[in-house]
């Protein structure tokens, strides 16, 4: 569901894509831009297609919107989203031409919960040693194997603001109790996230000793897939596919 926000700053487009506005408009919220960024941020306007890019600068500054070529980006499969009039989007110039756009991000599609589902592992305890993983886990009772097979759901809810919510953050293992067999990889506490060149930088934070959250790691990832339902990033580690969730309450 749009915010009522988002009907009112696509009124504004409507207009400003017809008529220059001698008078600045701040048309934020707008992602916060990590230092030394060259991404260029900007609001769909009329006209744009596959072909061609017709955008306002976010934030609106009262300029005619500028147009740039992404025929090449489009079939290099580097417009990630849908182009919408409205929407929010966040772009790299081509370093040879700069009539031309190299990536496009709408950072509207972006938003919502993504989701990925996980298995636990075996905990590795004293007198395993030796053992391969098929080996201890025939040797597991039923009802823990059973277990195995449990899956949780991962994953962060992208805000407006660079707000992230994480997905997952009080899953544990099955049961309290140390001794247990199996147990759950610890999932990542995002808790903002920033476009910088291209890429999409995810914050972890941690409370100091008043409260107060700050960051204390950041991952990383590039947008290979970005879909209404699927999102697929690339971090250093490997790719990653998440699924999006239907958010409830709204």
């Amino acid at each position: 569901m749009k915010h009522i926000l988002y009907a009112w700053l696509a009124a504004i487009l409507l207009t400003a894509c017809h008529e220059a506005k001698p008078k600045a408009v701040d048309i934020s919220p707008k992602l916060q831009a990590a230092a030394n960024d060259t991404t260029i941020y900007g609001l769909v306007c009329d006209g744009s297609n596959d072909t061609i890019l017709v955008f306002l600068h976010d934030p609106y500054d009262g300029a005619d919107p500028d147009t740039l070529n992404i025929l090449d980006a489009s079939k290099q499969q580097r417009v990630f989203g849908t182009l919408r009039i409205g929407d929010k989007l966040a772009l790299l110039l081509d370093t040879a031409d700069a009539t031309k756009a190299s990536l496009v991000i709408i950072t509207e599609d972006l938003l919502g919960q993504w989701c990925y589902k996980v298995k636990p592992t075996l905990r590795r305890k004293a007198g395993m040693e030796g053992y391969s993983t098929a080996h201890a886990m025939a040797l597991l009772p039923d009802s823990i194997q059973k277990l195995m097979e449990e899956e949780r759901e991962y994953g962060f809810t992208l805000k407006i603001d660079s707000l992230v919510m994480p997905i997952g953050q009080r899953a544990r293992v099955q049961t309290t109790d140390e001794e247990s067999p199996i147990e759950y990889p610890t999932p990542k506490r995002y808790r903002q996230w920033y476009i910088q060149n291209g890429r999409l930088l995810l914050v972890e934070m941690s409370p100091d000793s008043l409260g107060n959250l700050i960051p204390t790691a950041t991952d990383t990832a590039e947008i290979v897939v970005l879909t209404p339902d699927s999102l697929v990033l690339r971090f250093p580690e490997g790719e990653q596919g998440y699924y999006r969730k239907a958010e409830t309450g709204e």
